[in-house]
């Protein structure tokens, strides 16, 4: 009998909100549960795809909105079997940033959900997305002047905020305040994905 697919749990939000910092803590304390685990990030900038991405990002190169979505899109296909491979081997993988970030950004550029949808269509579904929603105002000096093209336009960091808030409503993600320090943050996560997960995690000794 072949084992059971580890979890899968998204970190999501927009820029700065904490997603590494949440995806590692949050890592931590499944390996205290004696869960072996993994992380991935995206965009995944050391592939052939990942390295165009960080061009238009970084402002070298310039892409209609359609083809940045498809790119963003490819680059987690790119990864697809290298992240099911994963899942086979592993109780609980993390990745910060996934299809829900090309949703949200994507909808707050002006493309439609539907096709959105369909880009991310076969991959690897996640049990648990967690949403770290955050005032993009108070997110500013986290970055300081290390700021990509879409990091400093905070009207799209705005915009891709309410996608997400909506994206949430519709597909029942975990919505946890980001906007206080790592310590309040963590404990709110860790909280609900106690919760969400509690049927998957190990039994209490």
């Amino acid at each position: 009998m072949s084992r059971p697919r580890g979890i899968f749990i998204a970190i999501e939000g927009i820029d700065a909100a904490g997603k590494r910092t949440q995806a590692s803590i949050l890592r931590a304390w499944l390996g205290s549960k004696g869960m072996t685990t993994h992380a991935l990030s995206f965009p995944a900038y050391e592939t052939t795809i990942g390295k165009e991405i960080r061009k238009f990002l970084d402002g070298s190169v310039d892409y209609p909105q359609q083809v940045r979505a498809m790119l963003y899109a490819a680059n987690r296909w790119e990864k697809k079997a290298e992240l099911e491979a994963v899942l086979a081997k592993t109780d609980a993988t993390i990745v910060d940033r996934y299809t829900g970030s090309n949703l949200a950004y994507g909808v707050s550029n002006g493309l439609d959900l539907e096709w959105l949808l369909h880009l991310e269509e076969g991959l690897p579904e996640p049990d648990l997305v967690l949403l770290l929603d955050a005032s993009p105002t108070k997110l500013v000096p986290r970055r300081g002047d290390r700021k990509d093209s879409y990091e400093r336009n905070i009207g799209l960091q705005e915009k891709a905020r309410d996608a997400y808030l909506k994206l949430a409503k519709r597909f029942g993600w975990s919505v946890i305040n980001a906007n206080g320090g790592i310590e309040d943050t963590s404990q709110a996560l860790i909280s609900v994905a106690s919760e969400s997960l509690k049927a998957k995690l190990p039994a209490k000794k």
